[in-house]
């Protein structure tokens, strides 16, 4: 491989990754925000009582009652 080629492809290499810098903390946001919204739909529909309720008893039948 030639010194020009290889400086090419170092060249793209770099072109290429720079494009992608704030795309990754964009997708953590938006993780983020889906995670917020389905913790207060849980929290605020009362299902969140009915999913521990359901916990303890699981454990409950797992380990016993005593």
């Amino acid at each position: 491989m030639n010194r020009i080629h290889r400086a090419g492809l170092v060249l793209a290499v770099r072109m290429r990754g720079r494009g992608d810098r704030g795309q990754t903390a964009a997708e953590y946001m938006g993780i983020v925000v889906i995670v917020a919204i389905i913790i207060v739909a849980i929290a605020t529909s009362g299902l969140g009582a009915t999913i521990a309720g359901n916990i303890t008893t699981k454990i409950t039948e797992i380990f016993g009652a005593g």
